[in-house]
């Protein structure tokens, strides 16, 4: 079961969660990163963080939010507040996180991480609404350029406010046809192709159709039902979806597939 996961790497990480486990699965795993980051707008963001006690917590909705917050207290925390007393001061708030990478993240920072097992924004959302209500202090959401409608919308709609930073901008990896090709003469086509995000699914499509592999026997699966839309909005003909972003669901998805019950 070779598989070609298009996932972006996790920086700082000594190991990788994903290739742990298929590795303990004995399934053929290589990730390469479809996309690239660019963070914006950090000092805008570290004047909310330095401002706890104008807030009613945090909310993050992927692991690059997280480290938007890390990188701006390392450019600009000249006086070691958070290590002095910002981080005890946003312990004291709530800090929403969608998946397990983000959750671990955030952990990273010195916080405790809620709602990590969501799976999605809109789990994560009722989540929100049970601990924050109506007219308290605003929430801080960091969020990227291409962020979703979910969260936003549906505190918009149940009143409760925001702050949203604009903090890092999503642009394609430009070695992107370079690792493919790499990967491809390598391994030959893959069992499966799992795509992580619609903006994955945005920036690779291209690229893989210029390779010319041969795919026609290749499985698309998604991370998510936002990815599965995006991937089908790009044509794709989608073999299966893990409703976790963890390997244990993905693992047990590919297996699925691979037995022939794929949904």
């Amino acid at each position: 079961m070779n598989t070609l996961l298009l996932r972006s790497a996790q920086e700082n990480e000594t190991k990788d969660k994903y290739q742990e486990a298929f590795r303990e699965a004995d399934v053929d795993c290589v990730s390469v990163s479809p996309i690239d980051f660019e963070f914006i707008n950090l000092e805008t963001l570290y004047a909310h963080i330095s401002h706890p006690e104008d807030h009613s917590g945090l909310i993050f909705s992927s692991p690059r939010t997280v480290q938007s917050v890390a990188l701006c207290l390392k450019k600009h925390d000249e006086n070691d507040e958070w290590d002095a007393r910002l981080r005890d001061e946003w312990n004291k708030l709530p800090a929403f996180s969608v998946g397990t990478s983000t959750g671990g993240e955030v952990r990273k920072l010195g916080l405790h991480p809620v709602g990590e097992d969501s799976g999605n924004a809109e789990n994560l959302c009722r989540i929100i609404l049970e601990a924050v209500k109506s007219g308290s202090k605003p929430l801080l959401y960091p969020c990227g350029t291409m962020r979703r409608e979910v969260i936003p919308k549906t505190l918009r709609k149940e009143g409760i406010p925001f702050r949203e930073d604009v903090v890092y901008q999503t642009i394609s990896n430009p070695d992107l046809e370079k690792e493919l090709s790499k990967y491809l003469q390598a391994k030959g086509s893959p069992f499966c192709i799992v795509f992580f995000s619609p903006s994955g699914v945005q920036f690779s499509k291209d690229v893989l159709h210029k390779s010319k592999a041969d795919l026609q026997n290749t499985k698309f699966l998604a991370i998510g039902r936002t990815t599965q839309t995006a991937m089908e909005e790009h044509g794709y003909m989608v073999a299966g979806v893990a409703e976790k972003p963890n390997p244990t669901a993905l693992l047990q998805t590919i297996k699925q597939c691979h037995d022939g019950s794929g949904s």
